[in-house]
């Protein structure tokens, strides 16, 4: 089929592009300009059959750990979400997502927080939407996706909307539309929110990304700052190309071909990486694959974002080693805000955080019924793309405190507040406990000094809380010094360790 016909007939099957629009773009994207661009060493290889079917797949979306895939197939009629987990062995056996998401009509293009807890995806057609297709917002919960949501009017309108991307924190969204107010065919906007807050009103990204012709998939990068997206207008090799935006400055970067074998004289759309790899999936209909549509991933990314620092693991209960469902908040160690927050699995304990360069943070874990676990990460400027397995116990009763004295003194450093800020939030949520602060000290020096020295940091922390609204009489502070090592006082890590201040529960 002549690649510009089979464009059109894709981008109509992904929900409903109106016919009136393509046949409006036809002469610009004849007019195209075709170029040779930079060929790179990317080695690509089809997801197989037991993924891709003799329909469309396409849409794929690899979560934190790698674990598990989904993606968009209309191979039962309908087009539906999948997913499928890997086996060791390969992929198993693609499953439907769920009758929330799946509704009968034309659901797909799924984009999914790195934690797997929330899904931004296309519902078409459905009672009470915006428009043909209107974005929907899913949580994961107890094994499954439940308490689905439809954006609202602030995101959708009476066009298309469709095809999100979710920015790592949760902050921005991208998608593609037709609605007015763009620069000609369907075009990439992008919504922000404050953490908590409200969607904005959607923004049109631009001449450097959009054309008279079609943008389609975007996928923001794991650096909230690099933007995949797919174009007919852009100069490209034919079909719908590849290209590679970057947010630099206060605006986005000229469109870059992400140049052969990723782009082809057909269509490739649908670009997504995974996160602490060079690995890339997309969708194409070139030859060789399953039926029309097929997922491909090619390995290394040759136009790659900034790396990031992931950080892994599972948030269970020290005692019973149960998985414990909790918030993961992310703080920048320097200004005491919250930059981000993810959550632990409910089922098995699985956690996934993507940490930027540059920052040293606090990610606390919470959850009900137990107390508060923090733990600080440094992540420097031009650290590579790396994972850090950090396992949590969850307790009731004791924990450490992430606090920081001046040396040899009981002065707190600026870097406490954030811990003691979210131990006076707990105290006031759970009005009815008192807690001993229990001061703690390596064995270098004297006994008696130790002694004293932990218990007026035990103090400084009593007095901070204090200073926060806790009263007094809830608040025991004592010093034990180097009474109770918890690690050996022979290297310096031990050392370090035994350097503490305890919050433990006395009385509820």
């Amino acid at each position: 089929m002549n690649t510009y016909l089979k464009s059109i007939a894709v981008i109509c099957m992904l929900f409903f592009v109106a016919a009136i629009h393509v046949h409006a773009q036809t002469e610009s994207i004849q007019n195209r300009q075709i170029i040779t661009p930079k060929d790179y060493p990317v080695s690509i290889s089809n997801m197989g059959t037991t993924v891709n079917s003799s329909d469309n797949d396409f849409s794929p979306v690899i979560l934190g750990n790698g674990r598990v895939i989904y993606f968009t197939s209309d191979r039962d009629g309908d087009q539906n979400i999948y997913s499928t987990v890997s086996t060791g062995y390969g992929w198993g056996e693609p499953v439907d997502a769920g009758k929330a998401l799946n509704t009968g009509g034309d659901d797909g293009g799924a984009t999914i927080t790195p934690d797997g807890h929330w899904m931004v995806f296309v519902g078409c057609e459905r009672e009470g939407g915006s428009g043909d297709c209107d974005l929907y917002i899913a949580e994961y919960a107890g094994g499954t996706w439940r308490n689905v949501q439809n954006l609202g009017p602030s995101i959708n309108s009476p066009a298309w909307d469709s095809q999100p991307s979710v920015s790592i924190d949760g902050l921005s969204l991208y998608f593609a539309s037709e609605r007015p107010g763009g620069m000609g065919g369907t075009d990439i906007w992008m919504t922000t929110r404050n953490y908590g807050g409200s969607w904005s009103l959607p923004v049109n990204l631009g001449p450097n990304v959009n054309t008279v012709g079609d943008e389609a998939s975007p996928f923001i990068a794991a650096d909230n700052k690099t933007l995949y997206f797919s174009s007919n207008g852009q100069p490209g090799v034919g079909g719908f190309d590849i290209y590679v935006s970057r947010h630099n400055g206060g605006s986005w970067t000229s469109a870059e071909n992400i140049g052969t074998p990723l782009n082809s004289a057909y269509d490739d759309y649908f670009f997504g990486t995974q996160l602490g790899t060079d690995n890339v999936y997309f969708a194409s209909d070139r030859p060789g694959g399953s039926g029309d549509l097929d997922i491909f991933v090619g390995v290394p990314n040759p136009l790659p974002p900034a790396s990031v620092t992931t950080v892994v693991g599972t948030v269970t209960d020290n005692k019973s080693k149960n998985a414990v469902a909790a918030e993961l908040t992310v703080r920048d160690i320097a200004t005491n805000q919250v930059v981000s927050s993810f959550h632990s699995d409910d089922v098995d304990g699985n956690y996934v955080v993507v940490l930027q360069p540059g920052k040293t943070y606090v990610i606390t874990a919470e959850a009900a019924g137990y107390l508060f676990y923090s733990d600080r990460f440094a992540v420097p400027e031009n650290t590579p793309n790396n994972i850090v397995r950090k396992d949590v116990e969850m307790t009731r009763d004791i924990v450490r405190l992430l606090v920081y004295f001046d040396f040899d003194k009981a002065t707190l450093q600026s870097e406490s507040y954030v811990d003691l800020d979210r131990a006076a939030a707990w105290l006031k949520q759970n009005s009815g406990v008192v807690v001993e602060l229990a001061g703690h000290t390596d064995n270098v020096g004297a006994k008696d000094y130790n002694k004293k020295l932990s218990g007026d940091r035990a103090h400084a922390v009593s007095d901070y809380l204090v200073s926060k609204g806790i009263a007094s009489n809830r608040l025991t502070a004592v010093g034990y010094g180097m009474e109770q090592p918890i690690a050996t006082n022979d290297t310096d890590e031990g050392r370090a360790e035994n350097r503490r201040v305890e919050f433990r529960v006395k009385s509820r």
